[in-house]
This record gives structure tokens, C-alpha cells and sequence, in this order.
């Protein structure tokens, strides 16, 4: 019988970045975003996932190119499944990497490219980082060459915002998001919410939908997952977390956390340190 599973690893030499690799069949991601850049390839089968309102499919020979904040899904094109690697890179090492080769804000212009040579380069990187065993100066230098290569090779420009005719203006979305960013365990209400941006609580959920492509409350609950993760990654206790990130109690949190990442927050813990 198939089982989904996913591990999770991180290199002592290379903080901040997590890796991972899935077998997944039936198991879908539902909408979400996150706080940092995925790389992925698929090496067995293929994914299909959405992504600002279209398409896509990542098979062998293409990457995932997702910017920190972007909503997309994910699920298995066939009935066989499929197998993903992913690489999480952080927003600040990205950035600062891009300031050096004077390439300015690191925006991916697709959610995906096409790209053999650096596909096959992705492959050994993440086999070298989670099973190759390798030094912490190997390690960096390996990840900055693959990360140089695909800044310089794929990075757009800034990405055109879609209309949101139906939807928030650029400084109301941007007032909500950095509430949920800066407060993540507060207990938001959707009346509260509504009125600083001047709207009904029914318009307001109707337009931030309409923007982000999920709800608001949808939306922070994965950014506390999110912001989970960095605090399970940095070795604070699961209760903490919990409570941290605005949990009611350590059970939802770790039933909202397994649903997301098919792991329990100890067991990704106890990978991640």
C-alpha cells in the first residue's frame, strides 16, 4: 500500500534553509503561501498546481519558481503520484545574494522554467546536502554557485501587480498583511479588520479573496504554520511554538501542522535540528 510521505533535512552549514523530498499520491496541498523561496523539481510522475489563476505542470526537466507570498496549491497529475524535491531559501539571504551580483529584487517572473542543465544541477545539489555528507564550506559554495546560476539565468523583472478592480488596493492588502506579519498570534476579528480599510466585513472577505485567492483567515493560519516552522528550526519548544504563533492549544496546532506538512512539529523538529 502507498504511503504519502514527506522528509524534511537542513545542512549545519547553511542556516535558515530547510529541504525536503515527497512521495504523494493522493494528498493535496490546498491553497497557501509562504515566507520564503521554494525551488522544486519532480523527478517521477508530475504536479499540477495553480498559481495567480492559471495552470501549471512541473515534470522532469522543469523547476518551481515560487516568490515568498504567492498563493498556489499542488497534487499529482496521475494516479501513480509523483516524487518532489523542494528547496526553502531564505527571503534575506536571497536579496542580499542578488545585491552582490547587482541584480537587484529577486522577483521570479513564472512559477516555473524550463531548464535541463539546471534541473540536473538542482538533483545533485539536494542529494549532496541531504545525503552526501559533505563539508559546511562545501555546502555554501555549492548552494551560492546553484543559486548565482539561477538569479542569472531566470530572474525577471517586477511582476507586473494583476488588477484588483474587485479586489483590495495595493496599500489596504499591504495594511492587513503586515498586521498578520507582525502579529500573528492576535486574535483578529473580520469586523475589525474591514473598518481600518473602510469596508463591510462582507466586502472585505469577498476583496482580500479576490486579491490573495484565499480568505484572510486561511491566509494566517499558514502564515503561522510558517512562522512555526522558523521557531521549531531554531530548537524553541513545541508548546511555545504553539502558543507563539496563536494556536489555541498544542493539539490544533498539531493537527493543522500535519495536515500542511505530513509530519507532526516534533517530528519536523527533531529532522530540522
Amino acid at each position: 500500500m502507498h504511503t504519502e510521505h514527506i522528509d524534511y533535512w537542513h545542512h549545519p552549514g547553511l542556516a535558515g534553509i530547510a529541504l525536503s523530498q515527497a512521495d504523494l499520491r493522493q494528498f493535496s496541498f490546498d491553497k497557501h503561501v509562504h515566507l520564503d523561496y521554494h525551488l522544486g523539481v519532480v523527478t517521477r510522475g508530475g504536479q499540477r498546481f495553480i498559481h495567480r489563476g492559471s495552470s501549471y505542470r512541473l515534470g522532469q526537466q522543469g523547476i518551481s519558481t515560487l516568490n515568498p507570498d504567492e498563493t498556489h496549491d499542488g497534487q499529482s497529475l496521475g494516479e501513480e503520484g509523483y516524487h518532489v524535491k523542494v528547496m526553502s531559501l531564505p527571503y534575506s539571504m536571497m536579496q542580499a545574494l542578488s545585491g552582490e551580483l547587482g541584480l537587484g529584487l529577486v522577483h521570479f517572473q513564472a512559477p516555473m522554467v524550463e531548464d535541463p542543465q539546471l534541473y540536473q544541477y538542482f538533483i545533485r545539489l539536494h542529494w549532496l546536502l541531504t545525503q552526501g555528507h559533505c563539508s559546511n564550506l562545501a555546502a555554501q559554495t555549492h548552494l551560492l554557485n546553484f543559486v548565482q546560476l539561477t538569479l542569472q539565468r531566470h530572474l525577471g523583472g517586477p511582476l507586473r501587480q494583476a488588477s484588483r478592480a474587485s479586489g483590495l488596493s495595493e496599500s489596504q492588502l499591504a495594511l492587513c498583511k503586515q498586521q498578520f506579519h507582525d502579529e500573528p498570534w492576535q486574535n483578529y476579528q473580520l469586523e475589525t479588520l474591514a473598518a481600518e480599510v473602510g469596508l463591510s466585513k462582507f466586502q472585505f472577505l469577498r476583496q482580500f479573496k479576490h486579491s490573495t485567492g484565499i480568505t484572510p483567515h486561511a491566509y494566517l493560519k499558514r502564515l503561522r504554520l510558517e512562522y512555526a516552522k522558523k521557531s521549531l528550526m531554531r530548537g524553541d519548544r513545541v508548546g511555545q511554538v504553539a502558543q507563539q504563533v496563536g494556536f489555541f492549544d498544542q493539539s490544533h496546532f498539531n493537527k493543522a501542522f500535519k495536515q500542511a506538512f505530513l509530519v507532526s512539529p516534533r517530528q519536523f523538529q527533531q529532522r530540522m535540528l
